[in-house]
């Protein structure tokens, strides 16, 4: 009788705190506690899931944040200590020459990777719920697998394009605005993004390039550029008197406030590089903030032409050879024939 007792006072629910036992000691009801027990079991686990599946979102998106951060400040090249110091202008400077783009940089790359780690992490929420629930995840994982290979082979070259897109965004290698050469095409940047990167050349045509199709990029706007200012003269002309005239110019032109703060060293006059029956070719090298480059180009040759033509160093009419028809040619030369005796 007494073991008859104990087996009817016995709790029908498993060992340890669960539901069923709160249950089972506040109402009494065996089939009340088991039922309801195992659902708000269910109900407690799935809950469980989701807030440590929010709390790890959460963890995981502060420290991308953080690491995108720290990656995408702006490191210039070596030669940025020297531009600062030419310049004399703090960071404000610095930043209209470079372009801060650190922050841009920075918000996209953010939004992408948390993005893929939210995907993650509620997919793996996902299934633990579902296991929750006795579901076999087995045949699921595998189709997910077969669907992944598929999906894999067949956007290959879209994986490609968005990794090239975030390499490009951490390596700050160009940002919107810059004068790019991408092999292809040749413009300014007017729009990025992680897949394509568009391009207004100078005719005005609008490319789109693939960022994985980019094997190899030339920045024409980062720091500082080198202005090659090349000058053809007659082969009688005095190169000796033109180098001077020439060094005088860049002097001057170095000289003035409108130009002072864009050019970052002295201007070298290299002299004659090339020399041909046609033409002497003498050159002077400028170095000049990025911004300015085609400016300062463009300055620098209309006064050298100017100032060459007013001193007398350069006699357009007599330069270059003097052509004579052929027919005109091969008439005088018959002519002669004929007369010799």
């Amino acid at each position: 009788m007494e073991l008859l007792a104990e087996t009817a006072g016995a709790s029908p629910c498993d060992a340890g705190f669960n539901s069923c036992t709160l249950l089972y000691k506040m109402t009494g009801s065996e089939e009340f506690s088991i039922d309801t027990g195992v659902v708000l079991d269910k109900i407690g686990q799935v809950l469980i899931i989701v807030l440590a599946a929010m709390l790890l979102k959460w963890i995981v998106n502060r420290s991308i944040a953080r690491i995108i951060k720290q990656v995408t400040t702006i490191k210039g090249p070596q030669s940025i200590a020297e531009l600062a110091d030419k310049l004399g202008s703090s960071n404000s400077r610095r930043d209209e020459l470079l372009g801060d783009r650190s922050e841009k940089r920075a918000e996209t790359l953010t939004g992408v990777l948390q993005h893929v780690s939210g995907i993650v992490i509620y997919a793996i929420a996902f299934m633990l719920v579902l296991s929750a629930f006795n579901v076999n995840l087995a045949p699921i994982l595998a189709s997910a697998g077969i669907a992944g290979i598929a999906i894999g082979f067949g956007a290959q070259n879209l994986v490609q394009d968005y990794l090239a897109g975030i390499f490009i965004l951490v390596e700050d290698q160009y940002g919107v605005g810059d004068n790019v050469d991408v092999g292809d095409a040749v413009g300014t940047v007017v729009d990025m993004g992680l897949r394509v990167t568009t391009l207004r050349s100078l005719d005005g045509t609008l490319w789109y390039v693939r960022n994985g199709q980019i094997l190899r990029v030339g920045n024409s706007s980062q720091s500082w550029a080198y202005v090659v200012v090349d000058t053809p003269l007659p082969p009688t002309a005095d190169v000796d008197a033109v180098g001077e005239k020439i060094v005088a110019i860049a002097e001057a032109f170095v000289a003035e406030d409108e130009w002072r703060e864009h050019i970052l060293k002295e201007p070298e006059y290299l002299g004659p590089i090339e020399v041909t029956i046609d033409e002497i070719k003498v050159r002077l090298g400028v170095r000049t903030t990025s911004d300015q480059q085609w400016a300062a180009g463009r300055e620098l040759r209309r006064r050298i032409s100017e100032s060459l033509r007013e001193a007398g160093l350069v006699d357009l009419a007599g330069a270059g050879r003097i052509y004579v028809p052929r027919g005109v040619a091969n008439g005088g030369a018959a002519g002669a024939a004929g007369t010799a005796p």
